[in-house]
């Protein structure tokens, strides 16, 4: 492969390229927002519901605990949360908890909606993946022919994302077959160690899936996993500030799901959007230059 540099703050001011991202940001997450939004209502209405069923659990338990004795208790401070607790209500069990049967009714309702519109769901998130596999791919290529001084349309960079998706697909999936070995051969350790261990998982994992866009691109290979390891090898510290970052945004997608904004979500999957598509792209192809650098350099000592 023909050395490259990709001379980042050029690269992002390229319109080309932020034309391409536009694109890529609106077609992932605003042309399917109107068919999932019933989603993220019932979704954002179970959590604003369990954080409810866990303040009537903990007002209940208090005031269970406090009329045992209650001069005692009273003597010492205790007080309990009286805004969730309705003395005359029926109780009911529900995840591990005691709350009130008309919240139970409603939480029962809003997840019987909320699996009706799972379907819906899991093509929204086949939709996501398909987008950034391709528009990763067309964002790579732009910043390619930007560092090479190449003159091609926006149009130009989509199609060949769109050409490239069947062979990524096929690469993502041998790529995730490799990780899921490696997992199962790893799962103890990783148990032992929690959340931590998860984040390990996550951190390790992301990059290797974003790889696959960059030695795709480059060496055309489907199911980089060598490729991917000499990466990590020879660029470690950048395979895990990406996979850190990518995390991190990760994250803040998941996280925003939990409260139902109306179009304030799109918004947020918009902002979130662009820097993770960057990261998915312009990041990862930095990532695999540097580590094709550093193998070239251990080669010739």
């Amino acid at each position: 492969m023909e050395t490259l540099e990709i001379k980042l703050k050029r690269t992002l001011r390229n319109k080309k390229l932020l034309g391409v991202l536009l694109i890529a940001v609106f077609v992932t997450y605003a042309v399917p927002f109107p068919l999932i939004r019933g989603v993220f209502e019932d979704y954002g209405k179970v959590k604003e519901l369990q954080r409810q069923m866990k303040k009537e659990n903990d007002a209940i338990v208090c005031h269970e605990v406090y009329s045992t004795n209650p001069g005692f208790f009273g003597e010492h401070g205790m007080k309990c949360n009286d805004e969730y607790y309705k003395p005359n209500e029926t109780t009911v069990g529900c995840c591990g908890m005691l709350v009130y049967r008309d919240t139970y009714a409603d939480y029962l309702r809003v997840m019987e909606d909320l699996r009706k519109g799972l379907p819906v769901f899991l093509l929204f998130v086949i939709w996501v993946v398909i987008s950034l596999l391709a528009f990763s791919y067309a964002l790579v290529d732009t910043a390619v022919a930007t560092s090479k001084g190449e003159e091609r349309s926006i149009g130009g960079f989509i199609l060949s994302g769109i050409r490239a998706l069947p062979a990524l697909v096929v690469s993502e999936f041998v790529v995730f077959l490799a990780l899921l070995v490696v997992l199962l051969v790893l799962a103890v350790p990783i148990a032992i160690l929690g959340i931590a261990g998860t984040m390990l998982v996550e951190t390790l994992a992301t990059p290797a899936f974003a790889l696959v866009i960059p030695i795709y691109y480059f060496e055309r290979r489907i199911g980089p996993v060598r490729e991917i390891w000499r990466v990590f090898k020879n660029n470690t510290d950048g395979y895990l500030v990406l996979g850190l970052l990518s995390g991190l945004l990760d994250m803040a997608m998941t996280l925003q799901y939990n409260y139902y904004l109306g179009i304030g979500n799109l918004l947020i999957m918009l902002a979130i959007g662009v820097p993770r598509y960057l990261l998915n792209s312009v990041g990862t192809l930095t990532v695999y230059l540097e580590g094709k650098t550093g193998e070239e350099e251990g080669s010739s000592l």
